[in-house]
């Protein structure tokens, strides 16, 4: 029973609704609308980070921190296996795509998560599974204190070299700053450290769900104002914040079909949506789509509809064969 007390099935959802939103984060709706849509779900991977920091909070075991790097490690090999065959396929099939083999490419995909022929989209597994890598290592030196004073270094590197930086004049290459030391470690120490002052956080639910949907409008004016898209904005770190805080305090909230897509589903749509929505842009393209308005606002609902459907698929099938074997 108190397994099933401390389970958080808020979380599910809105991991449910992060896995969905990152669709259009990156298969975006045209013109104005898509410039909004992405602007405002620019919580979604800061997200991923901040679940798993949280459910870090009490790993201390070796055994459980190796379990858990094998785990997204064996993600990563085979997401990055299944976009490998997927881009023979799409060459095979359609226009041959050209690529950087330079030995600096390999080291820039080794040291900033910003990957060749395996989807652009994939960093965050890298990024992810060298956080955990490193979040394992480092633990061992530092307390929790020296951890979080850590993390809010890195965020203030990070916020400076994405926007202050801009501010100032001067041009900083995107993945410097998006990568898994200055972006995802900061927002994995986040979710740890909500875990580890959940008890003596009180705002209600009004409160932040206020701060979330101002933040969300506030996100807008900053795209605005500072012209250009940062990946991460100012106002998504309390955006986030707010979400993650709303659902960690009503762990029995949103019980349904959105939990259970974001329980069982959330990583499988991360993993296929990229070649579903590369299929649809070559589809469009032999098919002359390519310039047709309102064939364009279909296709990121397209490929969310598509990308959803393959992964329960794909999840049958994998129980099935377990089953079997």
């Amino acid at each position: 029973m108190s397994e099933k007390k401390s389970y958080n099935y808020c979380l599910d959802f809105i991991k449910g609704i992060a896995c969905m939103l990152v669709v259009f984060i990156h298969c975006q709706f045209p013109g104005l609308l898509g410039i909004g849509v992405r602007t405002i779900v620019r919580f979604c991977v800061p997200l991923f980070f901040m679940v798993s920091g949280y459910f870090c909070y009490n790993v201390n075991s070796k055994e459980h921190s190796s379990k858990k790097i094998k785990h997204i490690a064996s993600i990563t090999f085979y997401s990055s296996l299944f976009y490998l065959v997927f881009a023979g396929i799409r060459n095979w099939l359609f226009t041959a795509q050209s690529y950087n083999f330079a030995p600096s490419r390999f080291l820039i995909w080794a040291v900033f998560n910003s990957p060749i022929i395996i989807a652009d989209q994939y960093w965050f597994l890298y990024a992810l599974l060298y956080v955990y890598i490193f979040f394992f290592i480092i633990k061992k030196y530092l307390s929790n204190r020296q951890l979080y004073v850590l993390a809010i270094f890195l965020f203030i590197l990070f916020y400076f070299l994405s926007q202050g930086a801009h501010l100032l004049g001067f041009r900083i290459v995107k993945l410097i700053y998006r990568n898994w030391l200055l972006e995802g470690f900061p927002f994995f120490m986040l979710g740890h450290f909500l875990h580890d002052y959940k008890d003596h956080i009180h705002i209600s639910n009004k409160v932040l769900l206020t701060v979330f949907s101002l933040f969300t409008i506030l996100c807008l004016l900053e795209r605005l104002i500072m012209g250009r898209a940062f990946g991460v904005n100012l106002c998504t770190f309390p955006q986030v914040t707010a979400l993650m805080i709303y659902a960690i305090k009503n762990p029995n909230h949103h019980k349904g079909i959105i939990q259970e897509l974001g329980k069982r589903y959330s990583m499988l749509i991360y993993v296929v949506h990229p070649a579903v929505w590369h299929t649809m842009e070559e589809i469009y393209q032999k098919t002359g789509y390519s310039d047709n308005p309102p064939a364009l606002y279909l296709m990121p609902i397209i490929v969310l509809i598509s990308s959803i459907i393959l992964s329960i698929l794909f999840d049958y099938l994998k129980k099935s064969i377990q089953i079997q074997f």
